[in-house]
């Protein structure tokens, strides 16, 4: 009985330690901003549009250190960038003195509790920005954000192992009243005949469970 015991804790040992295993790991997440014309505001706040660009983290502003942690998260295998506002932004980009080739990367968020939110691989921002995500970008660079309207910034946050937000998709309740569908009772007497093969059935389920009674208590005689 030990020994069982003893095997079943194991095995929830290492089903709580696979869960740690795959859990979300942060790398990143930005607190303030620190970019050109924007240099120190909170997040979650609402940041601003500056010569087509909201540039929320800039190498030179601050001496550049919300700048490189985000870069060397994104350089992290497995990485993703997830932004989580209101509003409606449109792309990412991280502009570089360098890097007039590199692209901007459209955002296509999911709504989750009001909030949209947009999983972006660091992978594909690898991919698309390869001068500026390579550090060789210049004299300057920028991790920007291009919208439209008013924007707030809820979470700017780089994780390992992360899965990709569900939509809200739940269906409208339907408040139309349920057809009663319930058929009519039926009020003619019970045929005593009907009635005796269900009670033949649980007269024969019993005998196993008696004859399992007998064989203990034979066994307990002995």
């Amino acid at each position: 009985m030990k020994k069982i015991i003893a095997i079943a804790v194991s095995v929830v040992m290492v089903l709580a330690a696979s869960v740690c295993v795959f859990a979300e790991e942060e790398l990143y997440s930005m607190t303030t901003t620190q970019g050109q014309y924007q240099e120190s505001l909170p997040i979650p706040g609402p940041i601003v549009m500056q010569e087509a660009y909201s540039r929320i983290a800039t190498n030179w502003v601050g001496g550049g250190s919300e700048f490189n942690a985000i870069l060397n998260a994104i350089n992290t295998p497995d990485s993703t960038l997830i932004i989580t506002y209101t509003g409606t932004i449109n792309q990412f980009i991280i502009q570089s003195e360098n890097g007039s080739t590199d692209s901007a990367i459209d955002i296509t968020p999911v709504e989750v509790d009001g909030k949209n939110v947009a999983t972006i691989p660091c992978a594909d921002i690898i991919a698309a920005m390869p001068v500026a995500t390579s550090g060789s970008f210049g004299g300057w660079a920028n991790v920007a954000l291009i919208f439209d309207g008013d924007v707030t910034l809820e979470s700017f946050r780089i994780v390992t192992g992360a899965d990709a937000p569900a939509e809200d998709t739940a269906p409208a309740e339907d408040t139309t009243p349920a057809e009663d569908t319930t058929p009519a009772e039926d009020t003619t007497p019970a045929d005593d005949a009907a009635s005796a093969p269900a009670d033949t059935g649980i007269a024969l389920a019993l005998v196993p469970m008696a004859i399992a009674a007998l064989a203990v208590v034979a066994n307990k005689k002995r």
